[in-house]
């Protein structure tokens, strides 16, 4: 009997082929999961986890600075709890968005002064 046991979505016992759903909870820190008991069979074997990463991208819109003015560079929108706003150059929202969250925790610090 053969048993598909590698590259599998879950661990699978490579001896009586038992899956194990639950594989995600396995808990290692890194790829190489050392020795487990199967769950059914009760035999030792080794498991590792391969890993995968996935990259996703979009174009930058691209605009006029509504700080500094220039043109034809990528501008973004910034919205939380701390502040927002929108159409700023990468350097001038960094600076928008660190004065927004410096205002934001003196505000907090503020507050709670007042209990």
């Amino acid at each position: 009997m053969s048993i598909d046991h590698e590259y599998t979505k879950n661990i699978v016992c490579p001896y009586c082929g038992y899956e194990d759903k639950n594989s995600l909870e396995v808990e290692s820190g890194d790829e190489d999961l050392g020795l487990l008991e199967c769950d059914n069979c009760g035999k030792y074997f080794y498991a590792t986890r391969s890993i995968t990463i996935d990259y996703c991208t979009e174009k930058a819109t691209y605009g006029t600075c509504k700080h500094c003015g220039k043109e034809d560079v990528p501008v973004e929108d910034y919205h939380s709890s701390c502040g927002s706003y929108e159409g700023l150059c990468t350097a001038c929202g960094h600076k928008e968005m660190r004065r927004l969250q410096i205002e934001y925790m003196r505000n907090m610090y503020k507050e709670g002064d007042n209990d």
